[in-house]
């Protein structure tokens, strides 16, 4: 606002000050050619015209000098230079002709020096015209009063608007701030934020984003421990029954000793297998540094990985064939991904039906190879899909316990295909069979 006040009175000074400078020399040249008319006589005789200079002089409160060809001072409303001759670069040049008129700023006053032209375009004469520009200044400083009073209100207006528009901007983030400041005391519930703002709304719906997944978190964890404990417990549940039932009877056959320590080891077996898989789950949740990658053929790893599930497959009459379409040399962990891929394999001899068929087969472009593990087996629920990779989640909890499974295979395989940058997907059609597809890069990138 005060630099629009700047521009504003420049503008309107420059405007006035040029429109003033215009009217003079209009009448100027009327006065002039009335002076040619009267062939500069200009007396007491001629009192209308020697009047009419004399107002005109007043109502500019300034001074108006009439020269002749010969340079005399014909008339002056000052009378201090009546009669004497005046002789200067400014009037030179406007009596020859050079110039069509002369401006010149002194203080508060304008000087203006205008020819008196004749018909044949001649010069006869000149006027010099001193204007008073006082009532120019006391309009531009009345204005610029008055503008600085409204800047003061407009300033103060603005004032009290950012002030109450600060004040409206912040509630809801304080609401927000404070909602937020109770997670740090465990209160992981939605912020409820009602906001005008856009930009607020969306910051609400992040952080609630934010603690769903924190939530989805503390479940999974929770879960976890839960299930982990749960089943750890079981085995040794198992143990401790089959132990006191022997304790509690005197005289036991050796038979049934032979058969309550085969039950026991089975137990302890299992028992050791979770707690082997969940170790090999600590290691994969480390980061990826501590990747053994080096270049491995992935159709010897594949033949060899089936070359020891098919006696497992044989006894179920299930028909086990891979199916590869080029050679492929990928940088993995040999270890890692024998892992993986070998949880798919088993999942599918374990999962199928009796004389059933699992197709393992092997691709690849420029960039990645890609392994898929299809069975026509008993296949998976869609609302169950999504859970399948996490940890101890069963589809069928009494089928995998009769399979020997402990929930953790798929969790394992996901986290060394992850480690390996590369993605798992699955299809499943429940009574039709589940197709597992891998995509692993060719390169590793760290």
């Amino acid at each position: 606002m005060f630099i629009f006040n700047l521009l504003l009175q420049k503008s309107y000074n420059d405007k006035t000050i040029e429109e003033k400078l215009l009217l003079v020399q209009n009448q100027c040249s009327i006065l002039g050619n009335q002076i040619l008319v009267n062939q500069f006589t200009i007396d007491a005789l001629q009192s209308n015209l020697n009047v009419e200079i004399d107002q005109l002089a007043n109502v500019w409160e300034g001074r108006i000098l009439v020269i002749d060809s010969s340079y005399r001072i014909v008339k002056d409303t000052y009378t201090i230079d009546q009669n004497n001759y005046i002789i200067y670069d400014e009037v030179v040049k406007v009596m020859r002709g050079e110039k069509d008129k002369n401006i010149r700023m002194v203080d508060d006053y304008a000087e203006i020096i205008i020819p008196i032209v004749n018909v044949d375009r001649t010069v006869n004469g000149a006027m010099i015209a001193m204007v008073s520009l006082k009532d120019i200044e006391n309009t531009n400083a009345y204005i610029s009063m008055q503008a600085d009073v409204l800047i003061l209100l407009f300033s103060l207006m603005a004032f009290v608007a950012a002030f109450i528009i600060c004040n409206v901007s912040v509630y809801d983030i304080n609401r927000l701030n404070m909602q937020i400041s109770g997670l740090s005391e465990g209160q992981l519930e939605d912020l409820k934020v009602k906001s005008r703002y856009n930009e607020l709304s969306r910051l609400t719906d992040s952080f609630n984003a934010l603690l769903n997944k924190m939530q989805v978190l503390e479940d999974s964890r929770q879960e976890f421990v839960s299930n982990v404990s749960h089943e750890l417990k079981t085995p040794i549940t198992s143990m401790k029954v089959l132990a006191d039932s022997l304790l509690m009877q005197e005289e036991v056959p050796n038979e049934m000793y032979r058969e309550f320590m085969t039950d026991m080891v089975e137990e302890i077996d299992r028992e050791s297998k979770i707690i082997n898989d969940l170790l090999t789950l600590v290691k994969m949740d480390k980061k990826a540094s501590g990747l053994n990658v080096e270049p491995v053929n992935i159709n010897i790893l594949l033949e060899l990985l089936l070359k020891r599930i098919k006696p497992l497959a044989a006894k179920r009459n299930i028909e086990v064939v891979f199916e590869s379409f080029r050679e492929v040399v990928g940088e993995v962990d040999e270890v890692k991904m024998s892992l993986a891929f070998s949880n798919l394999i088993e999942n599918a001899v374990k999962y199928n039906n009796d004389g059933g068929n699992v197709h393992v087969s092997l691709n690849a472009d420029h960039k990645f190879f890609y392994v898929k593990v299809q069975d026509d087996g008993v296949g998976i629920p869609e609302e169950c899909q999504a859970q399948v990779f996490e940890r101890f989640y069963r589809v069928d909890k009494a089928r995998s316990r009769e399979t020997g499974g402990t929930g953790l295979g798929l969790a394992i395989t996901r986290n060394a295909v992850l480690m390996h940058k590369g993605a798992i997907k699955l299809y499943s059609e429940p009574g039709e069979g589940t197709t597992f597809t891998v995509r692993i890069p060719l390169k590793y990138v760290s």
